[in-house]
């Protein structure tokens, strides 16, 4: 293990592995855990568990009739919850301001998202209100707002290979505790298998990249199907010892170093972001041009989320098409988030020029550039 600056340790990579993005390969970097923890809180098998187990409980216990969601949002999540409640769209992403529906009384509940680690936007009081903090589930920000319930998929911002949680600062009542179900443990263990293969592939074993891809896939697909789980025993320990208010930081210095980097690609409007950095292209072919480039480079950006081409709103769909999201976690250090920038750049037709990260802690200074130009590695397939 390799110590970056701020005492996470990183799994050395050999060169010709210095993959950026994707899954989590296996790692427990050691710390005080979930320091910040909510005392009311349950865990699940994963997020969408955890938003199930507390729309079931909204309708046996309090009578709830409709569940609001945003337009923009994972099509994972909202099918988790259909056949559950009525749910009912309303317009909101993340380049404007949401339109929440209006009061519906206390048997309407609405979901806010926190895109990409932003503060939601709540609906008036007088509904359930229910945040999704996915994307930033340790954020300071969470105890002041005026929420009934938050939920999260832990999965999207720690090395585990399942885990949701739902919690209440308020005194309301939530779902029994859950044991994990046979058949979550069985995608755990596909799921556990498949981190080890990557984080042995990155280390220099000759392990096979399709086959871990291949369980990566299959533990995707079972985890949030069936009926709802508790968290395996695995991520619930992992939980006490993961640093997570290190490894949010480290997340968080790595955007304003990639954001510094990247400056203003021609056509791409840069966002940082607590979550990772999010790059809004001018046309869907201008994205697919700089993800082909990416990947073909072991860079693997995501998309948050595909819409529908028959259910997304025009906002939505359009937004989706033109977005690419640009992972900045722990895994990353200097040379690789140079590299990104690098390729990000080159893909666009610029120059790439040098730049001096902030400090770790530090905000991003406005970008400058020089005559000077950071070298692109070429790294094989």
């Amino acid at each position: 293990m390799r110590v970056v600056p701020d005492g996470v340790a990183v799994t050395p990579r050999p060169a010709g592995r210095q993959e950026v993005g994707s899954w989590f390969p296996l790692a427990l970097p050691d710390g005080g855990g979930w320091t910040s923890r909510p005392s009311r809180l349950r865990l699940f098998g994963s997020g969408r568990h955890a938003l199930r187990a507390l729309v079931q409980l909204g309708r046996r216990e309090h009578g709830w009739t409709v569940l609001h969601l945003p337009d923009y949002y994972c099509r994972e999540a909202a099918e988790a919850v259909t056949g559950l409640l009525p749910v009912r769209y309303y317009p909101a992403d993340p380049t404007g301001p949401a339109t929440v529906p209006p009061p519906g009384g206390p048997s309407e509940a609405v979901v806010s998202v926190s895109y990409f680690g932003a503060p939601p936007v709540l609906p008036p009081p007088g509904s359930i209100r229910i945040v999704d903090a996915t994307h930033d589930p340790h954020a300071p920000w969470l105890p002041d707002l005026d929420a009934d319930y938050v939920f999260a998929s832990l999965r999207k911002t720690l090395p585990l290979p399942d885990g949701g949680a739902l919690w209440t600062y308020r005194r309301h009542p939530l779902p029994p505790v859950t044991p994990p179900t046979p058949t979550h443990l069985a995608v755990v263990g596909t799921m556990l298998s498949a981190m080890c293969l990557k984080a042995a592939y990155l280390a220099g074993s000759p392990v096979a990249k399709e086959h871990y891809l291949a369980l990566y896939r299959t533990a995707e697909q079972g985890l949030g199907s069936g009926p709802v789980s508790g968290i395996s025993a695995y991520s619930e320990q992992a939980l006490t010892v993961l640093p997570t208010a290190e490894l949010r930081q480290r997340r968080i210095d790595n955007v304003a170093r990639l954001a510094a980097l990247l400056t203003t690609p021609a056509g791409v409007r840069v966002h940082p972001r607590p979550l990772g950095v999010v790059l809004e292209f001018d046309s869907p072919e201008h994205r697919e041009q700089v993800r082909a480039d990416l990947i073909g480079a072991d860079v693997y950006p995501a998309v948050l989320w595909p819409q529908p081409l028959d259910e997304a709103s025009p906002t939505a769909l359009d937004f989706s098409r033109r977005m690419l999201f640009l992972h900045s976690d722990f895994r990353s250090d200097g040379p690789d988030l140079a590299r990104v920038a690098a390729l990000v750049r080159r893909s666009c037709g610029e120059p790439t020029p040098v730049i001096n990260p902030p400090r770790c802690g530090a905000v991003a200074p406005a970008a400058t550039t020089t005559p000077e130009h950071l070298p692109i590695p070429v790294q094989p397939n």
